[in-house]
């Protein structure tokens, strides 16, 4: 079974628009089936705040074919070894809402054991010009529900 990775990183602002606008490929790693290269923000931030969209702070989500592969890549590769001085959680995929392209979801959804066990909830959207108005409308609230959740624990703060 593949497993996930998510990456938090702080790097410089060409580190950051590098990765994002040209993020490593499977063909050219062994081991990684689709990444996926964000940057970070401030949830509940200001809509006009730089840090919305300039930052120097990446996310990234990732398959990998297994862990070896994620190891290799931390080690030997130009921006694996960026996200090596970052933070990294590795996933299992328990399941999914809606669709999504490129990643290899897998068909069985798993039971979590035990119940009380942490999760992490990955949302990928890939916007279209027109709906960011409407993302902006409702995702706002929603950013400070869960960044002022008492449950919502967060490793990593600018």
């Amino acid at each position: 079974m593949s497993i996930f990775t998510y990456h938090l990183v702080k790097t410089s602002y060409l580190s950051a628009l590098k990765a994002i606008l040209s993020p490593p490929k499977s063909f050219h790693n062994s081991g990684l089936i689709h990444m996926e290269c964000m940057t970070a923000m401030t949830l509940g931030s200001a809509i006009t705040s730089p840090s919305r969209l300039f930052s120097k702070q990446v996310a990234v989500f990732a398959q990998w074919n297994d862990e070896e592969s994620v190891d290799q890549f931390l080690i030997e590769n130009k921006f694996g070894r960026v996200l090596s001085k970052g933070w990294h959680t590795r996933l299992i995929f328990l399941r999914q809402w809606g669709e999504i392209t490129k990643f290899q979801i897998p068909e069985v959804t798993l039971e979590l054991e035990p119940l009380d066990s942490p999760v992490v909830a990955v949302t990928l959207a890939r916007m279209k010009l027109f709906e960011i108005p409407r993302f902006i409308r409702w995702g706002k609230p929603v950013e400070k529900l869960v960044r002022d959740h008492p449950g919502t624990t967060f490793l990593w703060h600018r």
